[in-house]
């Protein structure tokens, strides 16, 4: 009895059965179409598919863009955290090699004798390490946290935001009240003329209204004084 080869499923299309290249060319015209403004519908009858299957194509590419993006993203990552490593490294090996011990030689000359002689002197000297080397240590390990993600969030106060006037000293605060209490006064007399205006246009003069700087008790005296 003869086997019978398995009919080998393609990668895309109806059912299944187009070819990876024929598939991948469909997902290269997709692409260029949807750059250039078209629609689904519009790229389906280009395409000759529904637009369904368009939706699907733009979805897949999408995935599989985001995947290579973030793959080249976390791959320049690595590559600087190496780099940002071996820039701590250096600066650790030249502090460590500024801590050694100097040594110089020095000629000095004696009196003893006839015509003085010179005596060759080595002289070492104690070092404590230069401090700029830690520093741009440091600098590295603070671009690989960054880098990484690795510091703690930021700690942010909310109160200042609510309460304008905690940081205010009292004088402060009592010159704020004062000038928030002749705003209110200011405001209070522009309506109150802004009533008498609007009165006196639309009714005509009213002997009984209450003229602008006399008081209501005022004008209650004035209308009740009997003419002579």
């Amino acid at each position: 009895m003869t086997d019978i080869p398995r009919r080998r499923r393609g990668r895309g299309g109806q059912h299944g059965h187009d070819s990876r290249a024929r598939v991948r060319t469909r997902e290269l015209r997709a692409m260029e179409l949807t750059v250039l403004g078209w629609s689904q519908l519009q790229i389906a009858r280009d395409l000759g598919i529904s637009q369904a299957a368009v939706s699907k194509i733009l979805k897949r590419i999408e995935i599989r863009q985001l995947r290579e993006w973030a793959e080249t993203l976390e791959r320049h990552k690595v590559k600087q955290a190496l780099r940002l490593e071996h820039l701590f490294a250096e600066a650790i090996r030249a502090w460590h090699d500024s801590k050694a011990d100097m040594t110089r030689r020095r000629q000095r000359r004696t009196e003893s004798g006839q015509g003085g002689a010179s005596v060759a002197e080595i002289i070492v000297e104690n070092q404590h390490g230069d401090p700029r080397y830690l520093d741009e240590a440091r600098k590295s390990l603070a671009d690989y946290r960054k880098l990484w993600g690795l510091d703690a969030p930021q700690k942010v106060d909310l109160r200042a935001a609510r309460d304008p006037y905690a940081d205010m000293t009292e004088e402060a605060l009592r010159a704020e009240l004062a000038r928030q209490t002749q705003l209110l006064a200011i405001a209070d007399s522009t309506v109150i003329d802004a009533v008498l205006t609007d009165a006196v246009t639309t009714d005509g003069p009213n002997p009984n209204a209450v003229k602008p700087g006399l008081s209501t008790s005022s004008a209650q005296e004035m209308r009740h004084v009997d003419p002579e």
